[in-house]
């Protein structure tokens, strides 16, 4: 399985245009990282550690997408000029910055383009609740 999905990933151009050689050292690559992630699967279900690795994975993926969109210090084009893409970065950024402090407010809150305040904390606002839950 690992092994299909690693030709599937390499071939569909995900990494890009790597040539031959470097593709199928992608595919190894990928095939032992698959094989590791089933090995630490199967540790962690047989009785040392706590519930399913793959669900402990996932959720370890999503609190990285987490953290990255809040705290991302990459910089992004818009209408109203250059703005970091974290929502916490661009939050604190955008009032230090701006003169008019409402329209700073409304803007880390209420931009399209990029994560936002109003994301994060309603992120965080489901995963207190859920967690209490």
């Amino acid at each position: 399985m690992t092994f299909g999905e690693a030709i599937a990933y390499v071939m569909s151009g995900m990494y890009g245009d790597v040539g031959f050689f470097n593709a199928c050292l992608l595919i190894i690559q990928l095939c032992f990282a698959g094989l590791i992630v089933i090995y630490l699967d199967e540790l962690l279900q047989s009785g040392y550690g706590l519930g399913s690795g793959i669900s402990l994975f996932i959720a370890t993926n999503i609190c990285e997408n987490v953290i990255w969109k809040a705290l991302s210090p990459i910089t992004i084009k818009s209408d109203s000029g250059t703005q970091f893409e974290g929502a916490l970065v661009s939050f604190f950024h955008l009032m230090f910055t701006r003169n008019d402090k409402a329209k700073a407010l409304y803007e880390a809150f209420y931009r399209t383009n990029a994560p936002n305040m109003s994301n994060l904390l309603s992120t965080f606002l489901i995963a207190f609740a859920v967690i209490y839950f």
